[in-house]
């Protein structure tokens, strides 16, 4: 261990971590694995049973750690040293509280990277399109900018902690970074040298008090940055920004920015993440026309209005990814000139509706998956859709069988050539399953079993 690890290995040797949130996405594991090897004395807490954590618990039997699960324990809070706050844990939350007041030092994975990474930050946020942003960036990055790029953040099994002992000052770093981590950034006072802020839209009002506070998180991406640094955002955020004291050079960008068309990716927005990638590229002085011609042949990312795969011309889209109303009504629009059989429905984000309860005019028939926001939009859906409505389930497999059989009889009605069904939910997982990926697997195993099968 070099450079920042040995000052690491000082700091943290037989100091009581607690991490809070052990999930299944690697960050509590990564996080685990980290500090137990630095030597501190680690004690994971996690509000989900043992047995729903087991395939992460195994990855951590090579060390020594105590667990506290099914609950949180303020004893546990009151003992730490360090306290690892979970992303979606409030910091107004009555044990931080408790922790902060009895000494400990509370942090968060991304942010405690941030102020110890040597090398240059690209960060990318935004309420949609961060993902493919995020890969169009690291692609270009990697494929021109004569580098080593380094890519982590808010992607799965992508902790960015992960990455500190690869690091050298002439690298590049690509961080996308979700409106929680970034709370943590606002903490320390620290924003990223080169930013992008891709759009803002309402999501996570089950977690935020407001828009107000949601949008004021996000900003903590460019607040602190400094005179020579670079903030790339959306036009249509250029009123939302005006009254910040911004010292970073401001670059703004629309759909418009980016005059060819894309290969592989449908719709505006997806444009717009194309302009925002672009815009890096001209700032890092690397040779736009490859650039142009890598994104233009950029081919998406799994869950994201993913093509699954095809049978009897009915084409099947994952759009997993799609938690919020606005992102379905994305997805609507990218396949407006098909027929649409659209799997919908799950948990509440606490999000308003009625935009996307308007545009689900243009589905030709709607299957819903049962959860709290399906209960919210259904008398709705009800009233004005219910000659295209086939039912609720509580079965994801039944859902996309259903959505098959449907397909199949319109294209026989209609004399269509194709049609799609489209999986974009618009709402959380968290009804019946463990988060929006494993939904998009679910799915995935379903449609392939689906196709290689004669029904």
């Amino acid at each position: 261990m070099g450079g920042p690890l040995n000052k690491l290995k000082s700091e943290f040797k037989d100091k009581k971590v607690l991490i809070v949130g052990l999930g299944l996405q690697g960050g509590g594991v990564g996080l685990a694995k980290f500090f137990a090897k630095l030597g501190a004395k680690i004690k994971v807490t996690d509000k989900k049973p043992k047995e729903k954590l087991n395939v992460s618990i195994n990855q951590l039997i090579d060390f020594d750690i105590q667990y506290t699960l099914g609950k949180h324990d303020l004893k546990d809070f009151l003992e730490a040293d360090v306290v690892f706050k979970a992303p979606k844990m409030r910091w107004d939350d009555p044990l931080i509280l408790a922790a902060q007041k009895k000494g400990a030092q509370i942090e968060m994975e991304t942010s405690f990277f941030a102020t110890l990474c040597p090398a240059p930050i690209i960060g990318v946020t935004g309420t949609r399109g961060k993902s493919t942003t995020t890969m169009m960036i690291y692609e270009i990055l990697k494929k021109y900018s004569g580098k080593t790029v380094h890519l982590a953040g808010n992607l799965p099994k992508m902790l960015a902690i992960n990455i500190l002992p690869l690091l050298k000052p002439n690298d590049l770093v690509v961080l996308e970074l979700s409106s929680w981590q970034l709370s943590g950034f606002h903490k320390k006072k620290i924003s990223p040298q080169t930013v992008v802020f891709t759009n803002f839209y309402p999501d996570h009002l089950d977690y935020y008090k407001s828009m107000d506070e949601y949008l004021f998180d996000k900003k903590a991406i460019y607040l602190y940055q400094k005179p020579g640094d670079h903030l790339i955002i959306n036009k249509s955020l250029k009123q939302s920004i005006s009254k910040d004291k911004i010292k970073s050079e401001v670059h703004f960008f629309n759909h418009r920015a980016f005059l060819q068309s894309l290969i592989h990716l449908k719709g505006a927005h997806n444009l717009e993440n194309a302009a925002a990638a672009l815009e890096v590229a001209k700032i890092l002085h690397l040779p736009l026309d490859r650039c142009i011609d890598r994104l233009i042949q950029f081919r998406g990312l799994p869950y994201r209005q993913e093509k699954v795969g095809e049978k009897g011309g009915i084409l099947f889209i994952n759009d997993t990814t799609s938690t919020t109303p606005t992102s379905t009504i994305k997805a609507l629009q990218s396949f407006k000139k098909h027929q649409i059989v659209l799997i919908l429905g799950g948990n509440s984000k606490q999000l308003p509706a009625d935009a996307l309860i308007n545009r689900l005019v243009e589905a030709k028939r709607i299957i819903l998956l049962k959860g709290s926001f399906t209960d919210e939009i259904y008398p709705a859906l009800r009233k004005r859709y219910s000659d295209k409505i086939l039912g609720q389930y509580d079965d994801l497999e039944n859902a996309v069988k259903r959505a098959y059989e449907e397909a199949k009889q319109q294209l026989t009605i209609d004399n269509k050539q194709s049609i799609i069904i489209l999986f974009s939910p618009g709402a959380t997982s968290f009804a019946m399953f463990n988060n929006e990926f494993h939904r998009g697997d679910e799915f995935n195993k379903i449609v392939n079993k689906l196709i290689s099968t004669d029904l």
